[in-house]
């Protein structure tokens, strides 16, 4: 029961007892007073009475005319003269005692017992009769129920201002218990926070308690992250230019190549600082470094001036002189070569008095089905080549209908245009499991139904990127999804996880009407997974955590997916309110032959579990690989390897 509660409860008991008590006290005082002053009423008027009758003629007439008067101008219940013997010589009584609005239950209990008074009437020196006077007592009762009404009314009175104040003075008093409840919830959803410390002695105590356990399970996370991201560092990044290293590399190239969508189509750029052994020569040590890491720095400066081109990069350094840059659905490589090659040219005109620079670069594309030696094969010959010109230029690994091989924006925004205003943006639904085989939901993945054909995501999502369209059809599977479920009867349907690109969150209109969307179905809010992308986490932490904190409030999930690449930058992972990380393919590739990479995977997954989140495998192929990963602490997984 709630303290204000018990508080109500408490004043309540406590005034009906005073009630009760004073009522009972003031009850019996007001009756005894009353009855003694209707006692003294009925002597002094018998006497006087009986004086006046004394001095008249004793003719029955005129006595009986004397006394009828009196009892008609008086409060009177009796008025009686019996002669010695008993026989009454003049009467006059009331049947009822009226006693107005009392209530009958009062009457009988407060029931005024006053006796009459009595006085002798004297006939000379004979005594001519007796006389019984009694008051009414009506007016009394009167008196002595609108007296209790009264003091009811006051308790109940001196009640409610009493508990309207003790429930704000209790409200201030609690209000650091509600922040420690607050903060134990917090807790319980794996958000560690501090509270500020009362003045109440208590009450101190119990939140300087909270704060110190929810500062050391913070700072055990902190350094959990913080011993991950150093591992993260070591096995993944290369240590001089901070950009991926050769594992990296293959990781990502190999997850890209067991993709399950064959549309997709990826853009791979080699560059290669030639006679590196020579520049270190003439520059020394350290200028080497220098511009080495220049040269990185560039290369990822090129990239991000062309984001609306490619949906993720992967930048790593291969060896000593050759970096490798991945784009992914990389629409055109052409301006992207085109920037690179000006970048190198720059760097070496840069550096033209100190050392005589060049630079190698080849470019080319690839999908999933391509073979992997084939593809390096192909761009180390155009490294050769570019090599071979003896100046910075650029030579491309494949045919010149390949690289040209995406255009006409004009066609593609009439097709998706129409596609979202005709409602032929739907959705394919791909099974996540537990590792035992239960379903955690279905990814909805994007479809557009073309003239002619059901058009995938990795065959439309590139211009829809470049177009600024990505919101608009987030908003319409959104839509149509969610309608799906409300028109669905069954009330344990299976749930569904939607797919939101960076643009959606950024884009502050269509945020705002998704989010009014998800307000006006929290009916199956429980049914319904949000998934975005680390990297929004990350370059985006405003405009993350205020979606996360629209979204977790009103029911529905919110995961991240492509997770695991550099989760632990996220500062605040625990105080999003997440359900789920989505791992990255990349960090679940080839595990069997890379123990660095299930260390990192099983400290992941143990930061994760520490902090309430399910952890999801993306991509898995096979039986043996979904044993393995079970083994290393993963929860579920989707893929051609996860059995329906």
């Amino acid at each position: 029961m709630a303290l204000n509660r018990q508080l109500w409860i408490a004043i309540a008991s406590v005034m009906v007892i005073a009630f009760v008590s004073s009522l009972a006290i003031s009850f019996q005082s007001a009756r005894a007073y009353f009855e003694e002053q209707l006692h003294l009423k009925n002597i002094d008027n018998a006497n006087t009475l009986a004086l006046t009758l004394s001095q008249v003629e004793k003719d029955p007439v005129l006595i009986e005319l004397m006394i009828a008067a009196q009892f008609d101008t008086g409060h009177y219940q009796r008025l009686e003269l019996l002669d010695p013997s008993g026989e009454p010589i003049a009467s006059r009584t009331r049947a009822t005692d009226a006693v107005g609005d009392v209530p009958g239950w009062f009457a009988e209990l407060a029931e005024l017992r006053v006796d009459p008074g009595i006085a002798q009437v004297p006939d000379g020196w004979q005594q001519y009769g007796t006389l019984y006077v009694e008051s009414l007592s009506g007016f009394a009762l009167e008196a002595l129920w609108d007296t209790t009404v009264e003091l009811f009314l006051w308790f109940f009175g001196i009640a409610a201002v009493l508990g309207l104040l003790g429930s704000m003075v209790l409200k201030s008093l609690t209000r650091p218990l509600d922040d420690v409840v607050d903060q134990a919830e917090s807790i319980g959803n794996q958000r560690f926070i501090a509270t500020p410390e009362p003045r109440t002695l208590e009450f101190r105590r119990v939140v300087r308690s909270m704060n110190i356990l929810s500062a050391r399970v913070r700072d055990m996370l902190g350094e959990e992250r913080s011993r991950l991201e150093e591992m993260r560092q070591r096995l993944q990044r290369d240590a001089l230019t901070g950009v991926g290293n050769r594992g990296r590399f293959d990781d990502v190239l190999g997850a890209l190549l067991a993709d399950d969508d064959p549309n997709r189509q990826h853009g791979l750029f080699l560059v290669r600082l030639v006679d590196l052994a020579e520049i270190n020569r003439q520059l020394g040590h350290q200028e080497t470094d220098a511009l080495i890491k220049d040269l990185a720095t560039r290369l990822g400066a090129v990239a991000g001036e062309h984001r609306d081109s490619f949906s993720d990069e992967h930048l790593a350094r291969l060896n000593g002189s050759d970096f490798a840059l991945i784009l992914t659905d990389l629409l055109d490589a052409k301006p992207l070569a085109e920037r690179l090659t000006e970048a190198m040219q720059e760097l070496a005109a840069r550096h033209a008095e100190t050392t005589a620079m060049q630079t190698a670069l080849s470019a080319g594309r690839f999908g999933p089905g391509d073979e992997r030696s084939s593809i390096l094969i192909r761009l180390d010959d155009g490294l050769a080549r570019a090599e071979h010109r003896e100046t910075t230029c650029l030579e491309w690994a494949t045919q010149g209908e390949d690289v040209d091989r995406l255009h006409g924006s004009d066609e593609w925004r009439a097709i998706l245009h129409d596609a979202i205003e005709e409602q032929r943006i739907h959705a394919a639904h791909f099974a996540t499991r537990r590792i035992d085989g239960r379903l955690i939901h279905r990814e909805a993945m994007l479809r557009l139904e073309d003239a002619r054909q059901t058009l995938t995501a990795g065959q439309f999502l590139p211009w829809a990127r470049r177009l600024g369209l990505l919101p608009q059809l987030d908003l319409a599977v959104a839509e149509s999804e969610l309608e799906r479920l409300a028109r669905t009867p069954d009330p344990d349907g299976e749930p569904i996880a939607l797919n939101l690109s960076i643009d959606t969150l950024l884009d502050e209109s269509t945020r705002g009407r998704l989010l009014g969307l998800l307000a006006s179905h929290t009916a199956r809010a429980a049914m319904v997974s949000i998934e975005l992308a680390e990297r929004a986490a990350i370059d985006h932490p405003a405009a993350f955590r205020e979606f996360c904190a629209v979204a977790v409030p009103l029911g529905y999930r919110v995961g991240i997916e492509k997770a695991g690449l550099a989760v632990t930058e996220i500062d605040v992972l625990h105080e999003l309110g997440l359900s789920y990380l989505k791992l990255d393919r990349s960090l679940t590739t080839d595990l069997a032959a890379s123990e660095s990479n299930r260390s990192y995977l099983r400290g992941i997954t143990g930061m994760a579990h520490a902090i309430g989140l399910t952890v999801i495998a993306d991509g898995v192929r096979s039986a043996e690989e979904l044993t393995q990963l079970g083994e290393l602490g993963v929860d579920g997984a989707s893929g051609p390897g996860v059995p329906e």
